[in-house]
């Protein structure tokens, strides 16, 4: 029996195997009330953040792992019980499967003569996780039933709760309120950081209750767990109202379903907030939700217009293309998969519980893949970004959910440089150079405060005025705690270390800021920008070359990391794609350093991060990294920098190895080809890293879902691969593709245009334009492959029509 299978008219995965070596999840959100849940049902809900309002409780790194979750239990009234999640009661039904969809879990499970389906997913416009239980009697026998709905209730600030939740679970109380008919929940710490927001969380159902418990000690019993609670047991919750202790929120139904009859029971798990300081009003807010979610018209309406708004974010581009596997990536998964980066950086899925807030660089690059879908909301983000930027133009390194805590303002010499990224791509996909005047305060020194407010592009001088002021004796941008890769900060502890990457990176930064500046008309900045790019072009290939390849950077003594003198990390992978990103050198170096990449980091699912790895502790005293080799940022296959080799060989024109590149670690081919117990992640969502062939796990895939990997993925397969990347004079349609293909055909929604692009390859080419019309008009060929926007320019709907050949426009 196969674990899964693709559902791509559906856009669903169908999951028929419960058992999984590792949990498969799905997230399911309104943009303020969250939740995950795996195959098996396990998971948690969050209101806001996942460590100050962490609703249900979920164990990560303890047995039985995932759990506990979002659980049913239907028992006979024999006393057997089972679940259509399978878990947590374990009990195997006759048939049985999960579908995820995108913000959408439905489990179905038959067991003797019933059919139960359980759907599950958060109201657009009410704070509320649905779970909407249909059961259907498929024998010939009235079937005598009793349903319940459970979940554990956490103390919401979840640091506190793991400190001294000992203490805090005192400061708490549950009850049934019968003019609602919900077990309720306060939580009533003193500490909360924002007293204000503190939510009453409540737990209820479309039907009237026959009993229900909010004492998780009361309905599991002594020594038990979720698989057999005493309550299920004996048929029946005993109505525990709970002033200190352990809480949770169990409903309990007496069902009578006759044979082919049909019931459905729906439970609502919610929150009103403010209910420490305005309990009143939380109350009504409370009555008025429910009140609503309880009318099955309203219900229908939220579950449509959930499913409306994962349609028009993914209509905004389609594909039809040779490979089905990588289509169904990139049209469907990738974009869900980025939307999770968006909304929850790096900081929750089954393993991290959320602490770490909205990483600084890892936001600005996520919002990449949400630019070209929802440009407003990652304007949004580019203005939160910038109110964290200081006003010499350095950032802070992470910010919290809330301002619960001071952000992390650790100095990293790539966090300020990713901004002109973010800003380019809202800019070109928008073509309103209106952003670049509003204003948004710099950050106080005290981290806290707001400063004077500036424009958005005053934000970005700042940020190339604080790369000028930190530049080492190679006159490369000082490494400072580290660039992009974290732990290189360990060549640069006396702060005298340099950063090949980190110059590459803002080489680009420069090239893009130079082009909206002249775009925009504000020539004044031109030629400083460009002599700034030009000093780092001449600085990096003064003393960036090592013979064969780039070098990573230097440390505090000035020699050289990454060399073919090294005796470990001789090679680093990202200055070889980097050096193409940022078009620093020329085409022969830039192919010879992607040469090595294959020749020497190429492992046949990605490419790892750098080679050989660096001994650790007990080898060595004074190790690089704790990372053993083949582990993490120490020679695993880290799929994020993976992107930027896809797109490097994009940009030379290698259409056959950039898409080797790519569909080595589509999740599903990845997975296929390492075998499902060792890969263990989800077939559907981009992983951070693979570990790398120097450790005996070599293959498994870990730190899935939320992942630089995603966003990046999104960008490189669209933009690089497809070709169809807006630029700020169009829409440039430039595709790198395997010489084997003929054609196909991209949709994208364009400044209000849809584009319908059919590329063909009459010629077997890997790239290059020949020509391209737009219904019927030939682009002039002083812009190909750039459509201009003006031939775009009001209309609804455009054909496109692009010929590759050998005569074709290099790509660059």
């Amino acid at each position: 029996m196969n674990a899964y299978r693709f559902d791509d008219s559906g856009r669903a995965i169908h999951i028929e195997k419960f058992d999984l070596p590792a949990p498969w999840i799905n997230y399911l959100s309104n943009g303020r009330l969250h939740a995950f849940v795996s195959q098996a049902g396990g998971g948690f809900a969050w209101w806001k953040d996942p460590v100050n309002y962490r609703i249900s409780r979920y164990r990560m790194h303890h047995l039985p792992i995932d759990s506990p979750g979002f659980y049913t239990y239907i028992r006979r009234k024999d006393g057997s019980a089972w679940s259509p999640s399978v878990r947590p009661c374990g009990v195997a039904p006759d048939q049985w499967r999960a579908v995820h969809q995108p913000g959408k879990t439905i489990f179905t499970g038959v067991k003797d003569g019933l059919q139960a389906t359980l759907t599950l997913f958060v109201a657009p416009d009410y704070d509320a996780l649905v779970w909407k239980l249909d059961l259907k009697n498929l024998g010939r026998e009235t079937a005598r039933l009793d349903v319940f709905a459970y979940v554990e209730l956490s103390q919401l600030v979840w640091r506190q709760e793991m400190f001294a939740g000992y203490y805090w679970r005192h400061m708490l109380k549950t009850w049934h309120d019968q003019a609602a008919d919900a077990v309720l929940y306060l939580h009533h710490f003193q500490y909360h950081p924002d007293k204000e927001s503190v939510p009453l969380v409540y737990f209820a159902s479309d039907t009237p209750l026959s009993s229900w418990s909010g004492s998780r000690d009361a309905f599991m019993g002594p020594y038990r767990d979720e698989s057999n609670p005493a309550a299920v047991e004996r048929g029946s919750c005993g109505n525990e109202s709970l002033s200190t202790g352990e809480p949770c929120a169990a409903l309990h139904h007496d069902v009578c379903i006759g044979a082919g009859e049909e019931k459905r029971f729906t439970f609502f798990l919610g929150v009103a907030p403010g209910a420490l300081l305005e309990f009143g009003a939380a109350k009504e807010k409370l009555a008025a939700d429910l009140e609503q979610l309880r009318d099955p018209l309203v219900l229908e309406q939220q579950e449509r217009k959930l499913e409306d708004w994962w349609r028009n974010h993914l209509n905004v581009l389609d594909c039809d293309l040779p490979d089905k596997d990588a289509e169904r990536q990139i049209k469907l998964w990738s974009p869900v998969n980025s939307v999770h980066t968006a909304r929850y950086s790096r900081s929750v899925n089954t393993h991290a519980p959320g602490v770490r807030g909205f990483g600084f660089r890892d936001s600005c690059q996520d919002m990449l893949a949400i630019a070209y879908r929802k440009p407003e909301w990652a304007a949004e983000m580019l203005e939160f970004l910038l109110s964290h930027q200081y006003a010499d133009g350095r950032t802070v390194h992470s910010i919290p959910f809330i301002n619960d805590r001071l952000p992390d303002d650790s100095l990293h010499s790539d966090n300020h440089l990713w901004l002109p990224l973010l800003l380019y791509a809202i800019l070109a996909e928008t073509g309103d150079a209106g952003l670049l005047d509003r204003e948004v305060p710099f950050l106080a020194e005290d981290s806290i405060s707001p400063a004077a407010a500036r424009t958005v592009w005053e934000h970005m001088l700042a940020a190339v005025s604080f790369t000028e002021a930190h530049l080492g004796a190679h006159r490369l941008p000082l490494t400072l705690k580290g660039d992009w890769n974290d732990i290189i900060g360990k060549f640069s502890q006396r702060g005298l270390g340099e950063s090949v990457f980190a110059g590459q990176q803002y080489v680009m930064s420069l090239r893009l800021l130079v082009e909206i500046a002249q775009s925009a008309g504000r020539k004044q900045e031109v030629q400083w920008l460009l002599d700034c790019l030009h000093r780092q072009e001449e600085a990096i290939l003064a003393c960036a070359w090592d013979g064969d390849w780039w070098l990573r950077g230097f440390d505090d003594d000035g020699i050289p990391v990454g060399s073919r003198e090294s005796e470990f990390g001789r090679l680093f992978l990202n200055p070889q794609s980097w050096a193409v990103l940022s078009g620093v050198g020329d085409k022969e170096r830039q192919r010879q350093g992607m040469n090595a990449v294959r020749e020497h980091l190429a492992v046949g699912v990605g490419v790892k991060k750098l080679m050989p790895g660096f001994a650790t502790w007990p080898k060595v005293s004074d190790p690089f990294t704790g990372y053993g080799p083949g582990c993490g940022e120490n020679g695993a296959v880290f799929c994020h920098s993976n992107t930027w080799v896809i797109m490097a060989e994009a940009l030379l024109g290698n259409g056959t190895g950039a898409w080797d590149y790519f569909t080595q670690l589509v999740p599903h081919a990845a997975l296929q080809k390492i075998g499902l117990e060792r890969y263990q992640a989800e077939p559907y969502a981009w992983v951070s890293n693979i570990v790398g062939p120097e450790n005996d796990r070599f293959g498994w895939a870990n730190v899935s879902q939320i992942s630089g990997t995603a966003a990046w993925m999104d960008v490189v397969a669209t933009q690089y691969l497809l070709g169809v990347r807006p630029v700020l004079a169009g829409l440039r349609i430039d595709p790198c593709i395997p010489n084997a293909w003929k054609s196909f055909t991209v949709k994208r929604l364009f400044r209000n245009c849809t584009a319908s692009i059919l590329v063909e390859n009459p010629h077997g080419a890997e790239s290059g334009v020949e020509s391209i019309t737009v219904d019927g008009v030939g682009v002039p060929a002083d812009s190909l492959p750039v459509v201009p926007a003006s031939m775009l320019a009001g209309k609804s709907a455009a054909s496109i029509l692009v010929k590759l050949g050998a005569a074709g426009v290099p790509t660059d």
